[in-house]
């Protein structure tokens, strides 16, 4: 975290996942799929949402990143059984290009081999639901292609569920999906992410202070990828930054992280150095009081400590020499650090350590 490096804010930087071999990075291990699927409240919105459709016995088509496939296809088939113990449920890859027509007739040739079509009815789907061949499963399919026929399908069977026994939960990768899917995308936050990584953060040696830094640092660095806050969410995001992002992922790039830092120093530097301010006046209000009143430099007329920012107990009360050593030594690493931070530059991490000293 080099001192005084300047970041622009013209341009907005995202992380970009397509170029990102997610094969390469450690993978989320039990107790992170149970953190994230159970316990952060936009991917278990998303998890219930598939739960819904089963209790419903209905279908639902859910889009998610791939390397967020193999937990929720495994957390959600764990829920099922617990709370359905008579359903058999099912993972089913569909690989196939076709239309719905293909993809029933796969499903029948591997759960329901005595399902006759009934070709008066022109929905294959609806067909299936009126039916009921595959009453007492649940089934999870696995979309390896694009299926334009997706959207049609699951309104066809839900139009036709009364009385069914079966539910279907189709899970997508498919870029560019049609905006009827049900997108983990739509139920997370970047709190949700910042909340993941805090709890990946429990056991780090990090104060309170840092953890809540770092785990909003990752939080910005990950965009909605769990799997990215797996790997950034660790002491060395905070002590390292820049050069253990790298290592992480060669080809970051740096304006992406310099400016993360910048926002997540203001975040958390700016409101320290409130408290600071207002504790410097509180303790020292009677001999600021005897120097009002003043006009800054910009006209400003203050007449009250109270009306005094940063940079009036510098400039005031360093003219005045009105502060112990100890406070004006807060002050001056106060002044500046809100200086850097105004003129879009970030704080060296040994500054910013002695900053969040001064929270209470």
């Amino acid at each position: 975290m080099a001192k005084n490096l300047r970041i622009s804010l013209t341009n907005q930087y995202t992380i970009s996942e397509k170029k990102i071999d997610f094969s390469k990075l450690q993978a989320l291990d039990e107790d992170d799929l149970d953190s994230w699927w159970r316990t952060v409240p936009g991917a278990r919105r998303f998890m219930k949402t598939a739960i819904d459709a089963v209790d419903k016995h209905c279908a639902i088509a859910a889009h998610l990143p791939q390397f967020d496939t193999a937990g929720f296809v495994q957390i959600l088939r764990e829920k099922i059984q617990r709370r359905h113990v008579f359903l058999m449920v099912e993972i089913f890859e569909y690989e196939g290009k076709g239309d719905a027509e293909e993809f029933v007739d796969a499903l029948k040739a591997e759960f329901a081999p005595n399902f006759r079509r009934d070709f008066t009815e022109d929905s294959p789907m609806a067909d299936l639901a009126l039916q009921d061949p595959l009453s007492g499963y649940a089934i999870i399919i696995l979309l390896k292609n694009k299926s334009n026929w997706l959207t049609t399908a699951v309104t066809d069977f839900n139009k036709n569920t009364a009385n069914m026994g079966s539910s279907l939960i189709f899970v997508t990768n498919e870029e560019n999906p049609p905006p009827s899917l049900t997108r983990l995308s739509d139920y997370l936050t970047p709190y949700d992410i910042q909340f993941f990584a805090l709890n990946l953060l429990e056991n780090a040696r990090l104060t309170v202070q840092e953890k809540l830094y770092t785990s909003t640092l990752a939080a910005k660095l990950s965009g909605q990828s769990s799997q990215l806050a797996k790997n950034f969410a660790k002491t060395e995001l905070y002590t390292h930054g820049l050069d253990f992002v790298k290592s992480v992922l060669p080809h970051f790039d740096e304006k992406i992280f310099n400016r993360a830092v910048w926002e997540c120093q203001t975040q958390f530097i700016l409101p320290i150095l409130e408290q600071l301010r207002g504790r410097l006046i509180e303790k020292h209000y009677d001999r600021l009081r005897n120097i009002m009143h003043v006009t800054d430099e910009f006209g400003k007329t203050l007449d009250d400590p109270w009306d005094m920012e940063l940079r009036h107990l510098h400039y005031y009360g360093g003219k005045k020499m009105l502060f112990q050593y100890g406070d004006w030594e807060k002050l001056e690493r106060a002044y500046s650090a809100r200086n850097d931070l105004s003129h879009l530059k970030t704080i060296e991490l040994s500054q910013m350590e002695k900053i969040f000293l001064f929270a209470e």
